[in-house]
């Protein structure tokens, strides 16, 4: 009777050992941090990344669309897009910074160019801290003529803005890859 009590004792003995791991393991994983004066950027959905998401779901559909004028709604006064890109003529590629007016006016040599452009949101990562949202997007691209389409994907770095109740693109980073401008 003795081993049997003495291997009992060993097995509640281990047993509370794994409870007390699993507790200590389990704690571990809930514990966060946010400063205590500073409002913690939200990444779930909610209805305010809910509205930035719209706001992008509606720039692709206009970009897809070539629809320059409300292409440009989406954006501030005085937005820019910018990208690394190597303009027809350049020894090398170079960081391009461009208005949304200048590049409405270059559009028609640009995405507007020929029969098929087309920009579609894969996904995207929201922060949003008050009026302030940040858009990580990646996003496939078609571009051509019927016969001759390229395709690839790339990321857009949004930082938006709400203003009286709309958000708007204050800038707008893109890259390309796989062939992508």
């Amino acid at each position: 009777m003795e081993r049997g009590s003495a291997v009992t004792g060993r097995r509640a003995t281990a047993a509370r050992a794994g409870w007390v791991a699993l507790v200590v393991v389990l704690g571990g994983c809930a514990i966060e941090y946010a400063p205590p004066d500073e409002p913690r950027a939200r990444m779930a959905p909610d209805a305010d990344t809910t509205l930035v998401l719209a706001e992008l779901r509606s720039y692709y559909r206009d970009f897809s669309d070539r629809n320059w004028t409300l292409f440009a709604d989406h954006f501030w006064s005085g937005a820019t897009i910018t990208t690394v890109w190597q303009p027809p003529g350049a020894d090398a590629p170079r960081v391009t910074t461009t208005t949304i007016p200048e590049f409405v006016a270059a559009a028609p040599e640009g995405p507007g160019s020929r029969a098929l452009f087309e920009e579609s949101m894969l996904h995207a990562r929201i922060r949003r801290t008050g009026g302030l949202a940040q858009a990580w997007v990646r996003y496939h691209a078609r571009f051509g003529d019927p016969g001759d389409v390229r395709e690839w994907e790339g990321v857009d770095a949004f930082t938006l803005l709400e203003h009286h109740g709309r958000w708007r693109i204050v800038s707008l980073a893109f890259q390309g890859e796989g062939g992508g401008p």
